[in-house]
């Protein structure tokens, strides 16, 4: 029998004391009970002012053009009660969602000041939706890898239900496999989208205005962020880990740190020309012909998830705004036919808060 040296057996021995160790990464998991009810809140604000305008009238600039300032302040406010009915491999099988709120305000100020004479028209806006207050089953298909929503017992409108998405979650956000702190990686900026748009199109629909339409004409059913984003979302998004930490109330939580640069381009046309509600004074015809909106982002947000539990904790997004809007127009009015173009941009800030109870 041959005897293997004794410097040979003390790295054996102490293998597995080291591995033991050795320094894991953080694993991001999504892992809520079947059964699981979480109540999600979710509030964004945007805050826009007018910097530049250029508009041209049968294709030549006017002689006078006035001197305009317009704000435009928007908040929305989505409550859902989710329970999860069943659970799938790092998402639900099967959900049922109570949409508890669904709410938005738009605000429009504009001052024109022609030749020293100031015009000031304040309008203001409730969006609702019929969602609120309904309950919406989201079932995982196979076949399709995705979603697909319904009403309980097929009572509702299908109508509804189009653009719809589940993931109240996050879990488009999480790393795959383990991280260290500091790991950095890119996400496809798609999948920020259900971020930027909690719940998907709510079906938000104007209830009440004040102050009549703003200086386009179009009321104020220019729409809003929900509006303002389709499938060609472009630019970058990078994610890092920055270790973790314990809250207030004691939970470990991981720390998912976002820096994002994305643009958008959405066609606005029909959603303008429905939104004439009223027509200014003087104008006996108005069509709009083409509305056009790029919609820049650059900005930072923070991911609270809790590790034990295996579900979010928090978010929070903080963003520069850019928004180029292109505007073309027919007008009849005072008997002369005008072929209007105005070329905008607004800049300001947005906020997006969730929280997950």
């Amino acid at each position: 029998m041959k005897h293997i040296h004794s410097r040979l057996l003390l790295p054996l021995a102490l293998a597995p004391l080291l591995l033991a160790s050795t320094p894991r990464g953080t694993s991001f998991e999504f892992s809520v009970s079947e059964g699981a009810t979480f109540t999600k809140t979710a509030n964004t604000s945007s805050s826009l002012t007018l910097d530049d305008m250029v508009m041209l009238m049968n294709g030549e600039e006017p002689p006078m053009q006035p001197d305009i300032t317009m704000s435009l302040e928007d908040s929305f406010s989505l409550t859902v009660t989710d329970e999860y009915l069943s659970m799938g491999p790092g998402r639900p099988s099967k959900l049922k969602r109570t949409f508890d709120t669904v709410e938005q305000g738009v605000e429009v100020s504009v001052e024109v000041d022609m030749m020293g004479t100031i015009d000031n028209t304040d309008s203001s806006v409730t969006f609702t939706s019929e969602l609120e207050g309904a309950e919406v089953l989201f079932t995982w298909d196979k076949e399709n890898e995705d979603f697909i929503a319904s009403f309980p017992e097929d009572e509702g409108q299908d109508d509804l239900l189009k653009g719809l998405r589940e993931d109240l979650d996050m879990r488009s956000l999480l790393p795959d496999g383990e991280v260290n702190t500091d790991d950095e990686w890119e996400l496809d900026p798609m999948v920020f989208l259900p971020v930027l748009v909690p719940g998907g199109d709510l079906k938000l629909v104007a209830e009440d205005s004040g102050g009549g339409d703003d200086m386009m004409g179009m009321g104020q059913d220019m729409g809003s962020l929900s509006d303002w984003f389709n499938d060609d979302v472009e630019g970058a998004v990078t994610a890092t880990f920055k270790g973790t930490r314990k809250t207030e109330d004691g939970l470990q939580v991981g720390i998912l740190h976002f820096t994002i640069k994305i643009e958008n381009a959405v066609d606005m046309t029909e959603k303008a020309q429905g939104g004439l509600n009223e027509l200014p004074d003087g104008v006996n015809e108005m069509e709009i012909t083409g509305m056009d909106l790029v919609l820049e982002i650059d900005g930072e947000a923070t991911l609270l998830w809790d590790l034990a539990g295996g579900h979010a904790h928090s978010f929070e997004l903080n963003a520069d705004l850019i928004l180029q809007i292109d505007v073309a127009m027919d007008i009849s009015a005072q008997g002369m036919e005008l072929e209007i173009e105005q070329q905008m941009e607004l800049s300001g800030s947005m906020k997006q808060t969730t929280v997950f109870e």
